[in-house]
């Protein structure tokens, strides 16, 4: 019987702790962020679906996926026709929170020159992003760069940056100087028991009074019991 209870015991253990856990899990802070990306050429009247960005904190890491709309190389040439220094603008969406928007932009030129290679760095705070730039391989417009393909095809680095704490520096506490130049002592620290003797000072005296009071009490009724104890005569 006793090895039934503990073995019912161990499994509601076991029980209470998996449910916990699963409860962590779909309340407690996530361990993942997803971002959509979009973006947008001069010309265009609404931002296009690039791909999707996922972070995972508990490593610092992100993954790219461009399963989004593919831009032309016509698209970028007509908006060359459109604007004298046309600009590539770029958004990330959360989407558990699409009101938490991320923009930033680049030129045309530079995004061209570079063959569509680019890097998306995100700032993490905690566990939100709060800031991402955006860079491409080449910072020199190239006039002559010539492209072969006939889609915009990107290859995407995405780089996580969190806040590092940097050293303290370690200050000393200004010492007080009287009007005449000296320097004046700070008080000495107290003790314990200089501090707080007069909450002890009770519970010593109680302490001390009280264990001679009840003695005689006892030993009264020891007598009382024992003359209670004797066997009457007859």
């Amino acid at each position: 019987m006793a090895f039934i209870v503990r073995f019912a015991i161990v499994i509601s253990v076991l029980i209470c702790l998996q449910t916990c856990v699963l409860w962590g899990q779909e309340h407690g802070e996530p361990n993942e962020l997803r971002y959509a990306v979009y973006h947008k050429l001069p010309h265009h009247s609404k931002y296009l679906k690039r791909g999707e960005v996922v972070v995972t904190l508990s490593r610092a890491v992100a993954k790219y996926d461009d399963t989004g709309d593919v831009l032309s190389i016509n698209e970028f040439e007509n908006a060359d026709k459109t604007s004298n220094d046309p600009y590539y603008l770029i958004k990330l969406v959360d989407e558990q929170n699409p009101k938490n928007v991320m923009e930033s932009f680049t030129k045309m030129c530079l995004l061209k020159a570079s063959k569509f290679e680019d890097e998306i760095i995100i700032h993490l705070n905690g566990n939100n992003a709060f800031h991402f730039d955006y860079y491409t391989s080449i910072d020199q417009c190239n006039g002559t760069s010539v492209l072969t393909s006939q889609t915009a095809n990107f290859k995407t680095i995405i780089q996580i940056i969190k806040p590092v704490n940097g050293a303290r520096p370690k200050l000393n506490r200004a010492m007080p100087i009287r009007e005449d130049g000296t320097v004046e002592k700070p008080p000495e620290e107290k003790s314990f028991l200089q501090k707080y003797w007069w909450y002890l000072l009770p519970l010593v005296i109680l302490l001390l009074t009280g264990g001679q009071a009840e003695e005689p009490q006892q030993q009264q009724q020891q007598r009382g019991g024992g003359q209670a104890a004797r066997p009457a005569r007859q």
